[in-house]
This record gives C-alpha cells, structure tokens and sequence, in this order.
C-alpha cells in the first residue's frame, strides 16, 4: 500500500503581499521563506498563487529551468523577451523551457483576481534558446498537462489534471521507484489506498505526498485535483 504524508494548509509556508497571496508546498522562491523547502525529485516549485487585480511580478531571469504555468481560474497575462502579451484563461497551462536564458514576468491585468499554480522541474538536459508551448485542457475527463510531445518536459514528470465527480470515485498508480505529488486544486478531496489502510482528506490548497502503489480518490462534492507524476 502506498505511503500517504498529507501537507496540512498550516504546515506550508504563506507568503501575503498587497498584490499577491500564495502558498509554497516545496522551495519557496519568493518572500520571508524564500529558499526554504525540500524538492521532490526534479519537481523544485509549487506555489499556488493569487494575484490581485492589475498587478504582476517585475521583470526576471531564469536559465536551464522547466517552469509551467497553470491558470486555475482568470486571466494570466505573460510578458518578457519573448512572447511578450501573451494571455491565458482558466484551464490552459503554460511551458518555458528556459534553457540558456530569458527574461519574464507574469501577472493580472484585469479587474478580477488571478489563481494560477507554477511549477519548476530541475533539467536533465541542458542548453539551447528558450521554448515556449501551451496547452488548453477545458475539455472534459482526466487530462495530461505536461510531459507528453506536446508539452514536453525535460524532465521524467508527467502533470496530469483530474476531475472528480460526486459519488463517483477515480484511482491513481504510482508505479515502482516513482513517486507522486496530488493537490486539491478545486475542492476537497478524499485520499485512500487501495486494499485498505491509511486515508486522508485534504481540504481546498493541501497537497499529498504518494509513495508506490494505488490510491482511489473522491470528492463529496465536484472537484478537481493536480498529480504530478515524478521519477
């Protein structure tokens, strides 16, 4: 049965601006925790973000750095030295394979508050210019985000969106010498191995780490959640 470690809103660091809200699940990049957190894997960053109306991030750098982007709901305005004004609604994601550099900032440009979820993979191949690609992933059903051809990660993760209806259950394999990562993006969401032993219900923004094996999720009420799928 898979070892279930639930990461409770109070154990993870909060960052609280005037302009920006998030919360850091593994190393924090940003505010009074910056630095601080251990990665899982490659999977160095996950902050769920809150920006306020018209607000962004100021110009920055990043190199040899897998960073996706992920709306959860309004709009995520893109600009840099490359792509600049770009724009991104809710269910569609964003990938930077940075590379050998660029310089970016994201951020709101709306009247309306922005969440979106940013996630950093460290690179097991490196150098080249910067690649951007993009994903819409508003359709229905269980949906790969990142890692596949056509969000290619050089990584070994795969970032996979799942919807949970109510009443209706959906189950996970964490294959050998892998390991995963599960937030409840949405809703609340029930966590339980398979064949029995130990559950977990993680509210609104809590994560679960996953060892090896099955796990079956649920949700009292729709919902939806995140699994990152890492080596």
């Amino acid at each position: 049965m898979p070892h279930l470690e639930h990461r409770p809103l109070a154990s993870l660091p909060r960052t609280t601006l005037s302009w920006l809200s998030l919360r850091d699940h593994f190393v924090a990049t940003v505010g009074p925790h910056a630095g601080r957190g251990k990665p899982l894997g490659p999977l160095l960053v996950l902050a769920d973000a809150t920006f306020a109306p018209r607000s962004r991030f100021p110009l920055h750098p990043h190199e040899e750095m897998e960073i996706l982007s992920i709306v959860v709901d309004g709009t995520l305005s893109h600009h840099g030295d490359q792509a600049h004004g770009a724009t991104m609604g809710a269910r569609t994601a964003q990938l930077i394979s940075a590379r050998d550099g660029m310089v970016h900032a994201e951020g709101n440009d709306t009247d309306s508050p922005t969440r979106m979820l940013q996630l950093w993979f460290r690179p097991n191949t490196h150098g080249g210019p910067p690649v951007y690609s993009s994903r819409d992933f508003s359709g229905g059903g269980r949906q790969l985000i990142a890692g596949d051809e056509g969000m290619s990660l050089r990584a070994d993760v795969k970032v996979w969106w799942l919807p949970l209806a109510a009443g209706r259950s959906e189950r996970l394999t964490i294959g050998r010498a892998r390991r995963g990562y599960l937030l409840a993006t949405t809703g609340p969401v029930r966590v339980e191995a398979v064949g029995g032993g130990s559950g977990v219900d993680l509210a609104l923004g809590e994560g679960a780490q996953l060892g090896e094996g099955e796990v079956q999720l649920s949700a009292a009420t729709g919902s939806a959640a995140i699994f990152i799928d890492v080596a």
